[in-house]
């Protein structure tokens, strides 16, 4: 299974167009098991100024059956076609995730939380993938769904865990890691937090 993760900027408006399209085009894509569209105020990248105040970081997080099925965009209907369509400085980044959870909501998320860090020592990735995958189940159902992925980035292995939420949760920051003892193992780690775009 892949979990496409693909990044952009835009205004409040670009973003319901983004949304638009995405739902409209939803029949269309065999093998795209769930998508989700969610910004936060733009911030500064490293090396830029201050953003317009009216600009946006925007996230949407699509989940795929199988790599084929996120590659085929026959119809150019594709969250990723529609996120070049409506926002500028895009980047996508995919992730090969072996398990997800996933909790019986009809509720629409109100956050989606990006987690990553960075390994460099051989072996430690799979490791943290094994503790990730014990201990996300233990998370209240304020999580309503969650992916455990890795991707390679040359000699480094990423491994992130990305999670939507029916509702904030009183036990926990979600700008904030989890499970330090998890994080300080990492070489580089970080948290994104983004509201779901209605």
């Amino acid at each position: 299974m892949i979990l496409r993760v693909m990044r952009g900027r835009g205004t409040g408006e670009q973003v319901v167009r983004l949304r638009a399209a995405i739902d409209s085009g939803a029949a269309a894509r065999l093998g795209l098991e769930r998508c989700h569209v969610a910004c936060r105020p733009s911030k500064p990248r490293p090396g830029e100024g201050t953003q317009p105040a009216n600009e946006l970081d925007v996230v949407v997080i699509a989940h795929w059956s199988s790599a084929d099925a996120a590659a085929a965009d026959a119809s150019g209907t594709s969250p990723l076609s529609s996120l070049r369509r409506f926002l500028g400085d895009v980047e996508v980044v995919h992730f090969e995730v072996d398990a997800s959870i996933r909790r019986q909501s009809d509720d629409e998320p109100v956050a989606i939380r990006i987690a990553t860090g960075t390994f460099s020592r051989h072996g430690a990735d799979s490791e943290m993938q094994d503790l990730l995958r014990q201990r996300a189940p233990l998370i209240d159902d304020a999580m309503a769904e969650a992916w455990v992925g890795r991707r390679l980035t040359g000699r480094a292995v990423e491994v992130t865990f990305v999670s939507t939420w029916r509702r904030l949760p009183a036990d926990r920051p979600l700008d904030e890691a989890f499970w330090p003892d998890i994080a300080l193992r990492y070489d580089q780690f970080a948290v994104e937090v983004y509201t779901a775009a209605e």
